[in-house]
């Protein structure tokens, strides 16, 4: 217990649902109950030990935001009790932490304040915050002027400049460019790396991948997994997958920006679109960037139709780049026998920032390439194998 920064013990939160304002006052003079309970959270479990993540994911609706609320002492939990051991900062609804009628920098004061600095301490720490912040003449223009992705520049600012034991995080920063969040998760993973606890609600399962050791996954308000982010991430994915709205949701894309520093300019099969088992695929990738010191990597994403995952290849995990040097590149990507038996494909090209974890530009190839067959085959694609008479090892 002694290393767990953070933990939780049958964590419950119970909401009352009035049908109208006026049961609210009635409920009070008869002592009657004129109310629904819905129970948002449910005997929630977990403990994190210090400098790692969790990553709490699930559908809307499933309890996260009203967690990471109790965490951070916004609202009180209905029963069981958490701990949480030395200073912590969140970002979670955009501008609640804010006073409008004040200035960026007079908010900077109020929530550094709020975190426990002292005046020497607020003074040395808002330089940094104004520049990590990057909002310029801005900061002294009151917060109600500000647009969403501004709100959320200042707000993780101050979070990752105080530089909190305990870090939490809601979807705020799915808010604002893209330049900025590349920023925001080179910062959170290099803050998990040197110690910081790290606890981020997100639908972007690779940032949850990428920055927690560990995931909870809620629904309904329960704990459905918790365990090892790579057995609760695809449990939580093969979920979705059976759900008819998946379709509807669609995968997590982040197209380019009109100003985006780089830009995927082609992508193109050099080998045609019609193949059979065990024939070789070659995908020419070229993009051009602003800045020949860019350095950058690629992930390409094999689906079927109906966007069933068949495989994914990243170039920073297969010891490939990264490129750089340029401000235009051309690279080929390559799968000398392709194991697919039968169906249509589809393919993701994704143009990474050198980290990986930031996509620059995205571009997707609808029925890429079919796989010719002769007889009908099952499944979708062939395992080398072999098959042995009796047990002599012949």
């Amino acid at each position: 217990m002694n290393d767990h920064i953070v933990s939780a013990r049958d964590l419950s939160k119970t909401y009352k649902v009035y049908a109208r304002p006026a049961d609210r006052l009635i409920e009070g003079l008869l002592r009657r109950p004129r109310h629904t309970p819905f129970n948002a959270l449910r005997g929630i479990d977990f403990e994190v030990p210090k400098g790692e993540g969790l990553g709490i994911i699930g559908e809307n609706g499933a309890g996260k935001s009203t967690l990471l609320k109790i965490l951070a002492g916004i609202t009180a939990p209905t029963s069981g009790d958490f701990r949480l051991e030395g200073s912590v900062a969140s970002i979670l609804e955009l501008g609640s932490a804010f006073h409008g009628e004040l200035t960026g920098r007079q908010n900077i004061v109020l929530n550094a304040a709020m975190f426990g600095l002292d005046r020497q301490q607020v003074n040395e720490h808002t330089p940094g915050i104004i520049e990590f912040s990057e909002l310029g003449r801005f900061i002294d223009q009151p917060i109600k002027t500000y647009s969403t992705g501004m709100v959320m520049r200042l707000g993780f600012a101050i979070a990752i400049q105080v530089n909190p034991d305990v870090l939490i995080i809601d979807e705020a920063l799915s808010v604002g460019d893209g330049y900025f969040q590349k920023k925001c998760m080179v910062h959170l993973k290099s803050y998990v790396e040197k110690g910081g606890t790290l606890l981020i609600c997100s639908h972007a399962m690779y940032y949850i991948s990428a920055f927690c050791k560990r995931a909870l996954w809620l629904h309904e308000g329960k704990a459905e997994a918790l365990g090892p982010t790579q057995e609760v991430v695809p449990r939580y994915e093969a979920y979705l997958d059976s759900r008819t709205d998946r379709a509807e949701e669609g995968p997590e894309i982040v197209e380019a920006a009109p100003n985006a520093p780089a830009r995927i300019d082609e992508a193109r099969l050099l080998t045609g679109n019609t193949y059979r088992h065990r024939g070789a695929l070659v995908l020419e990738i070229g993009w051009s960037c602003d800045d020949p010191e860019m350095a950058f990597h690629l992930g390409v994403g094999l689906n079927r139709p109906d966007e069933v995952e068949v495989a994914s290849f990243l170039s920073h995990r297969s010891d490939a780049g990264p490129w750089t040097g340029s401000t235009h590149h051309t690279v080929r990507f390559e799968i000398p026998q392709l194991p697919l038996v039968k169906n249509t494909f589809k393919l993701y090209v994704f143009l990474l920032a050198e980290d990986g974890l930031h996509i620059h530009d995205t571009r997707i190839l609808e029925d890429a390439f079919t796989i010719e067959y002769e007889d009908y085959p099952f499944g979708i694609v062939a395992i080398p194998h072999r098959w042995r008479a009796g047990g002599d090892g012949s």
